[in-house]
């Protein structure tokens, strides 16, 4: 295959990182996400943190944005990443990792949603007030609080992301959702074993609804070991495709790039010494060191046979198809909330009806 190929391939399409922990206000971090052809990038803001904490980080990416007005864009509806591919900057979609910024008050889930966070996580590696984390022992399922914030998140538009939640948490998330789920970052159990995948029914459950996975990078999440390859990511992508459909299948990197050792020793304070010390050990993905290096798994996928448009569909499409489908305007009314449906971006392979491609 023809290199400019890929590389025109690249540079044409949306392209979304699903899941991104990297220290965005980091200058290396833009470069890099420059370098690699992202047009949009869901970024975390929070994870286990409280409402100060978290109301102080998002004003931090606020400043980053009116300091960087021409290299990143913030994201609240998906015309903003169009917005972003036709001005060459990056959009940024603030998330949480956990539902811990909400404390007990499901209100303020209105709030962080006016402020432009559009994808909450419902819980970190432990248990919070929604559900429990895949480090607990016994998961015990979405709580009545969760359900509520849950309901609420859905009211609001805000994706609903069950990536480190516990097997039970996952289902019951996935069941009561009355919007599309997403696993913005893991790979299938049947992949790789590790048991911050996700079992395989669960993504069947999530696809069935609309759902989207977003592939993870993370050497463990791929092989189980502290080291990987492209190869084994391009695995994990076909592993999912072949599960799940292209239609429901994203990138969702995991990268943590110049994050502070201090702040990954926090994430990794759930799990047990020696699971954590095994994070810290873990080398980057050979072929794909950087997000700057996302070219490669275009290439990759074009190499491995996938039509054109699947790649679209995988490297970006996907996400944005759900992220239109789900979010809302803030202070969205209860009810009559109309979806802005953009023409000729983010369709489903099935509603354009090409021949399937051979993988």
């Amino acid at each position: 295959m023809n290199p400019s190929e890929s590389g025109k391939l690249h540079q044409e399409s949306i392209v979304i990182d699903g899941l991104n922990a990297s220290h965005l206000r980091a200058t290396t971090v833009l470069d890099r996400l420059h370098a690699g052809g992202i047009t949009a990038v869901h970024a975390t803001v929070a994870a286990w943190h409280g409402l100060a904490q978290t109301m102080t980080a998002i004003a931090e990416h606020f400043d980053l944005f009116g300091r960087q007005p021409g290299r990143i864009i913030p994201v609240r509806e998906a015309p903003d990443i169009l917005t972003a591919k036709v001005t060459d900057r990056v959009g940024v979609i603030l998330g949480f990792q956990s539902a811990d910024p909400i404390e007990d008050n499901i209100r303020l889930l209105a709030v962080y949603h006016a402020l432009g966070v559009r994808v909450i996580q419902l819980t970190y590696n432990a248990a919070n007030r929604l559900g429990s984390g895949y480090a607990v022992a016994e998961d015990e399922g979405l709580t009545e609080f969760g359900r509520d914030a849950l309901f609420e998140m859905n009211r609001l538009g805000i994706l609903v992301d069950v990536s480190h939640c516990g097997d039970r948490t996952t289902r019951d998330a996935i069941e009561a959702s009355e919007a599309p789920v997403a696993v913005t970052h893991a790979n299938s159990r049947r992949f790789c074993g590790e048991a911050r995948n996700k079992a395989p029914e669960a993504l069947h459950a999530l696809a069935e609804k609309g759902g989207v996975v977003g592939a993870t990078a993370f050497p463990l999440a791929l092989t189980g070991k502290r080291s990987a390859a492209i190869e084994d990511y391009l695995d994990a992508i076909d592993d999912l495709v072949d599960l799940v459909g292209v239609d429901h299948v994203g990138l969702g990197t995991d990268f943590m790039e110049e994050m502070p050792r201090q702040l990954a020793r926090e994430a990794l304070s759930a799990l047990s010494a020696e699971h954590a010390e095994r994070f810290f050990d873990v080398q980057t993905t050979r072929g794909l060191e950087s997000i700057a290096e996302a070219g490669n798994v275009t290439r990759g996928l074009l190499e491995r046979g996938y039509a054109h448009e699947d790649v679209r569909m995988v490297i970006g499409g996907n996400w944005l198809r759900l992220y239109r489908q789900v979010w809302k305007p803030a202070f969205a009314p209860r009810e009559g909330i109309a979806i802005q449906v953009l023409p000729g971006f983010g369709r489903r392979r099935s509603d354009r009806n090409p021949k399937p491609a051979a993988l």
